[in-house]
Formats: C-alpha cells, structure tokens, sequence
C-alpha cells in the first residue's frame, strides 16, 4: 500500500475514488431527503382527471346523479370566482347542470370539490347547499 500512496499516480486514484465515493454518498441523501418531504409526493391532480369527471363522480356518490351520469359539452368557469366551475352531465334522456366550487387541485382531498347546486333538464333543484 505504501508503495501505491509513493506514486504520483496511485495518490491521484485514490484521492478520485475518494471523491466518486463522497459524491455518489451526498446524492443518494440528497434523493432520500427530499423524497421524505411531504411536500414531495406527488398529489392525483383534479385538472388531470378531469374537473367534470370529479364533479359528476361526487353527484354520483350522493345520490344526485343516477350512475348512467356522464360528462357532456365543456364546462364553464365563472367570471366573478375562478373557482367556481359549472358542467353539464347527461343520463339516458335526462340533462343536468351542476355547479361546484373547485378551491384546491388535490382529487384525493373532498374539501377539494364542493358541490353547490344540481339542476335538472326542466330547472328542478336536485341538490343546492343553500337549502340544506
């Protein structure tokens, strides 16, 4: 060994394998540290799944909506409050308007999605929380 260390070249491999192990040990922390933030994990995104899609599925889930439910036209965002959202649904013959307030973008999160009022084809009120 100390015939190794005595070369210029042996000194210079050392110091390199030193430094890859030094380098490869601070990136494996720095991936372990920041994949235990909980910041960092990656939250199902209602703008992915489909605003409407969240919105009819939570109808759906109470009862408002008949399970045939499904997304029709595009919805519409209102120009007082970006975060409320209308959409329409359609089952069998029947057509719905449903309005929402959508205040974070976490589809695992129910505070997420906010059901404010359905509407049915002849203007009927299905669900309104302002009656509850």
């Amino acid at each position: 060994m100390s015939e190794f260390l005595s070369t210029t070249r042996g000194r210079i491999s050392l110091a390199v394998a030193a430094l890859v192990v030094v380098l490869a040990a601070g990136g494996g922390y720095y991936v372990w540290s920041n994949s235990q933030k909980p910041g960092s994990v990656r939250t199902a995104s209602i703008s992915e799944q489909g605003v409407c899609k969240a919105i009819i599925a939570q109808a759906r889930d109470y009862g408002v909506l008949p399970a045939s439910a499904e997304k029709s036209g595009e919805k519409s965002v209102s120009d007082s409050d970006p975060n409320r959202i209308t959409c329409d649904a359609q089952a069998d013959n029947a057509t719905f308007k449903l309005i929402a307030d959508v205040p974070c973008d976490d589809a695992k999160d129910d505070k997420c999605i906010l059901l404010q009022k359905v509407t049915g084809q002849n203007g009927n009120t299905l669900y309104d929380t302002h009656e509850i």
